[in-house]
């Protein structure tokens, strides 16, 4: 499959050398965490991603102009790729966006999202893809009501969308004219936004019209997989021939259907972050199984410690059980231990852990990752390196390394399509 793959980045680095052993982080993090630890494509011999989504939004704060007033820089870096830690000799890319969810709520993008200053950064930082700025287009936000200050959901009228729309043309169409004009040497990127199949043929059918070879579909995520592909099945008389993106959206079984349909590139975050936010997909095998992390937090977390409380334990009980849980799964992977002792003991520190429904049948799903033991089985450099601490759901270093483990994974099933 060629279709490309964009991981959105978040600032996702590791500690190289961090001690599973002592749980402990390195000298060398501690000293400097940004110049020491290393992104994804650090780890892996083959990076496991075809580029990274860059959004302005979520790093707007360290983004500032240099001394001279011209140049731009990011944690003192000049150059965007200097900044990711990509070396030369790798081929991956990096797209820049706006993050428009990070203005949503907005009348208007801010100040810092005008079409000059974003197409200036695009070229000053090095990127290689620039996407044009876009008002996000939603069915609601949320927002604070002035007398009670809770959050309450404001729907959108039809003529706001409209009026975000017309925006987001509006701006695609300095854009395009900024970079021609100004010989600006990254490839931009319209973006298309829409709320029906009509307003989003008819953004796309703008942007093509402006001269855009590379059109972004915005604002999907909301969406049924159904209407995705109306969308694409609709646009697709116009983007003949042109590359298209679709921010946010993977939907790994409609990948070939998106590919057939003019989809030449895709991000999305969701194999990452699956490490920790669903307790039956945090390690994706191989295979393709998806396989439940098994919870091992750390004593000191507040939670933890309050149920603990309220249960009668003491802080001692609480760590000296912490301990016994770690060191059981090791043991269990060496094979002094057998997998009902190891469960028991696992178990016991585990219903001190505040659960709600989706905490049901642990029991059940940790005895299939232990018998399964997938890491076994995996040869990404991960799971060869630290074993069974990549199914430990315990600290960013584990569950990161994990999320780190099912992109891999789902690169290399997606070879295989």
């Amino acid at each position: 499959m060629k279709l490309k793959y964009f991981l959105p980045d978040w600032e996702d680095r590791l500690d190289p050398n961090f001690d599973f052993v002592n749980d402990e982080y390195s000298e060398e993090h501690k000293k400097n965490p940004y110049e020491n630890d290393v992104y994804a494509h650090q780890i892996f011999k083959e990076p496991p991603y075809d580029g990274i989504l860059f959004s302005l939004s979520v790093f707007q704060s360290k983004i500032s102009l240099n001394g001279d007033g011209v140049h731009y820089k990011i944690r003192n870096q000049t150059n965007i790729k200097n900044y990711l830690k990509i070396p030369e000799e790798l081929s991956l890319v990096v797209m820049g966006d706006c993050g428009a969810f990070g203005y949503v709520k907005e009348k208007e993008p801010p100040p810092f999202y005008t079409v000059e200053n974003v197409s200036n950064l695009y070229e000053k930082l090095g990127f290689d893809y620039g996407v044009s700025v876009d008002h996000l287009v939603v069915d609601y936000i949320f927002v604070r009501d002035k007398k009670t200050g809770k959050r309450k959901k404001k729907i959108l009228s039809k003529r706001e969308k409209n009026r975000r729309i017309k925006i987001t043309i509006k701006n695609a169409k300095k854009f395009l004219k900024l970079h021609r004009e100004n010989k600006y040497s990254f490839i931009p990127v319209g973006v298309a936004q829409g709320y029906d199949l009509e307003t989003y043929k008819s953004s796309v059918k703008a942007l093509v019209d402006m001269g855009y070879e590379y059109i972004g579909i915005g604002g999907l995520v909301q969406y049924t997989t159904d209407f995705i592909l109306e969308v694409l099945q609709e646009i697709q008389p116009f983007v003949d021939g042109l590359n298209v993106h679709l921010f946010g959206i993977s939907r790994p079984n409609h990948l070939k259907d998106f590919e057939t349909l003019g989809v030449t590139s895709f991000d999305s975050a969701s194999f990452f972050r699956k490490a920790w936010l669903r307790s039956g997909q945090n390690y994706l095998a191989p295979n393709g199984k998806w396989y439940t992390a098994i919870r091992v937090p750390q004593a000191t977390d507040p939670r933890v410690l309050k149920n603990a409380d309220l249960n009668g334990f003491s802080v001692e009980e609480l760590k000296k059980m912490e301990r016994e849980a770690l060191s059981a799964l090791i043991k269990y992977e060496r094979g002094e231990i057998d997998i009902d002792d190891v469960l028991n003991i696992v178990l016991r520190y585990d219903k001190l852990l505040l659960r709600n429904t989706d905490g049901r049948n642990l029991e059940e799903k940790y005895r299939r990752t232990l018998e399964d033991k997938p890491w076994e089985t995996c040869n990404c450099d991960i799971c060869k390196d630290i074993g069974i601490h990549v199914v430990i759901f315990r600290g960013s270093n584990r569950n990161k390394r994990r999320g780190f483990h099912n992109i891999w994974t789902f690169k290399e099933i997606k070879k295989r399509m």
